[in-house]
């Protein structure tokens, strides 16, 4: 899984179609920007709003202390990589929208609301519309109508719009494609405010990176031990064996309520090393999340392994681990980590994620 910057993301959308606002790098053609003007760090963590990463600059004047002030900035532990600079759209309305595949279906969904500009967690769910897309015959004309009579937009702007971002979300190998927030500006057009995007690493996908990774970021840090991570700001760290079990896992904890601080597919390579493994959840307690969920399942890989490095690094935690694995050596893995009180071990996934949740909301009422 590769996630791009706002910047990377608009550059795709842009060029399948989709309206964004006029912006460019701090590092290019800026004397063509209209002031006033928004200044956005790129960085692939979540939460940089509330953290001062996102200035409004209304004079030109003002714009190189504002850069400047942002790329010194650290973000949930990731250095500003760039700063994009985006002209301001004057809007009557802004719209969530995204399409993404939901591991539990098993098909791609559209996901959308009158209220954007906020997170989609804290939308109330008779506000949210959420389509099924079949992938064997993909987006129809009466889901498109659907959408656009809950967003009370007109047919044909909707109509053009959508299917430019199933397009991509298709021929690009998405796992997501998030615009929050979709602006309808004063013309009546629909532009892109913001755009999240992630997509199956390949070597297309590549010709995507425009800005230079940072080889702090958590995401870094994580190839770096031969797994793949990505930080998402919310509580829970969810850690699987493949992508598609951490999704599902995602899936099912959002589904419950809960927000999630991470995600990291193991891969084939800290299963079998110790020292890299506890190296890997070193990395993810830097992060600080609330709780640990853990599913995974092992045909050649022993379970000790990862129960070792559980053990050692969170046995003495505080803080609630949830474990649901299946393979080699099993009962032993097991019976090492329930000698923890913090750390429960249950059969199924669905177990796993409603004890966590259990245990969460059982804590935060013995604080409150």
């Amino acid at each position: 899984m590769m996630n791009l910057f706002e910047y990377e993301g608009k550059k795709i959308l842009e060029k399948n179609g989709v309206c964004v606002p006029n912006g460019f790098l701090s590092k290019d053609r800026i004397e063509e920007l209209n002031f006033p003007v928004i200044a956005k760090a790129q960085v692939l963590t979540g939460g940089r709003g509330k953290a001062g990463g996102i200035k409004k600059v209304k004079v030109k004047k003002e714009l190189e202390s504002v850069i400047e002030s942002i790329f010194q900035k650290t973000i949930k532990g990731e250095k500003v990589q760039e700063v994009y600079l985006e002209e301001t759209v004057s809007f009557k309305q802004e719209i969530y929208l995204s399409i993404l595949i939901d591991r539990n279906k098993k098909c791609p969904i559209i996901i959308a609301s009158r209220q954007g500009g906020m997170e989609i967690e804290s939308v109330p769910k008779d506000q949210i519309l959420i389509i099924e897309i079949n992938p064997l015959v993909g987006l129809q004309d009466y889901m498109i109508h659907r959408l656009s009579d809950f967003l009370k937009i007109d047919d044909k702007k909707m109509y053009h719009f959508i299917k430019n971002i199933w397009g991509i979300f298709k021929n690009e190998k998405a796992n997501l494609i998030e615009i929050n927030p979709l602006f309808l500006d004063k013309n009546d057009k629909l532009v892109a405010g913001d755009a999240k995007v992630s997509l199956e690493e390949s070597e297309k996908s590549v010709d995507y990176l425009l800005i230079e990774r940072n080889q702090e970021s958590f995401s870094e840090r994580c190839k770096l031990l031969k797994a793949a991570g990505v930080e998402i700001g919310g509580d829970i760290a969810i850690v699987a064996s493949g992508a598609g079990l951490g999704m599902a896992t995602l899936d099912i904890i959002k589904h419950k309520g809960e927000s999630v601080n991470s995600l990291v597919d193991l891969q084939g390579h800290v299963i079998h090393n110790l020292e890299d493994a506890k190296a890997l959840i070193k990395e993810i307690k830097r992060l600080n999340p609330k709780a640990y969920l853990f599913n995974f399942y092992f045909q050649l890989a022993s379970c000790k392994v990862l129960a070792e490095a559980i053990s050692s690094q969170l046995g003495q935690l505080t803080v609630p681990i949830v474990i649901r694995m299946k393979g080699l050596d099993m009962e032993e893995a097991r019976e090492k980590l329930e000698a923890y009180p913090n750390i429960i071990v249950e059969e199924n996934l669905e177990q796993a994620c409603e004890s966590l949740v259990s245990l969460r909301r059982g804590s935060k009422c013995l604080l409150s």
